[in-house]
Order: C-alpha cells, then structure tokens, then sequence
C-alpha cells in the first residue's frame, strides 16, 4: 500500500484550517484593540483636562482678605477647599481652619466677628482643589 501525499489526507486540511482561522481572528483582535487603546489615551488626557473645570484663581486677589469669606466664596463657587492655619500656635485649636469655618455664617455679625483676625496668608491651586493658608492679620 503506497503512502498518500500529506496534502491528501482529511487530518491535514482540518490543521489548515484551524490555523487559518486562528490567523484570521488573531488579526481582527489587534484591529479591535488599537481603536479601544486610543479611545482609553483620549478618556485619559480628557480626565487630566477635567482636572480643572474652575478658573485659575488669582493668589494675589486673595491674601490680606477675611479667612471665613474667602473660604465661604469659594466652595460656592464649586472648588474644593481646604484651610490651614499659618500657625498652629495662633489658636487654641488643634484642629483645621476647614474645621473652624465650615459650621460658620459670614453673613452672621457673630460668627464673622469671631474668626474676623483671620486672614488669608497664601492661596495654593491644584486644578478644582484650593488650599488656603490662614494667618493672623496685621491689624
């Protein structure tokens, strides 16, 4: 009985087969992932970008103005605030000026006049983040 060439035997066309189609789909794989790659790079500087939907404040705008109405200002205008005393040693808390001001008024008498020898000392911005440096006024 003589041998039938490999390429005449049903197991052969069955490899063939198999191999073609795993080419083929391998092929549509990394054209379906290069779109998905570019769209993940495109959320990503679009993430970076909407860092900052606020405006860029001005520091200077800011400094020698009263700490509460400064802090109260700004988170209504949407930024994310944090206070932080210039010295710690220029109050009797342990805590924040976040801690201090946020239950606070400034449109009360009371409450403003309570925290009104506080100003801002520095401003500092990250994006929507803004953090206030709180100092004693001159005055």
């Amino acid at each position: 009985m003589k041998d039938k060439k490999i390429f005449k035997k049903w197991w052969f066309w069955v490899i063939v087969v198999v191999i073609v189609l795993g080419a083929i789909g391998s092929l549509g794989q990394n054209d379906s992932s290069n779109p998905t790659s570019t769209t993940d790079n495109a959320q990503s500087s679009t993430d970076s970008n909407s860092a900052a939907t606020l405006p860029k404040l001005n520091t200077e705008d800011y400094k020698g103005e009263e700490g509460l109405v400064v802090y109260k200002e700004l988170k209504a205008k949407g930024y994310k605030v944090d206070a932080t005393f210039e010295n710690q040693a220029l109050t009797d808390i342990n805590g924040k000026a976040s801690d201090l001001f946020e239950p606070l008024d400034p449109n009360k008498a009371d409450d403003k006049q309570s925290v009104d020898a506080f100003v801002v000392g520095n401003l500092a911005q990250d994006g929507d983040s803004v953090t206030l440096t709180i100092a004693k006024s001159s005055n």
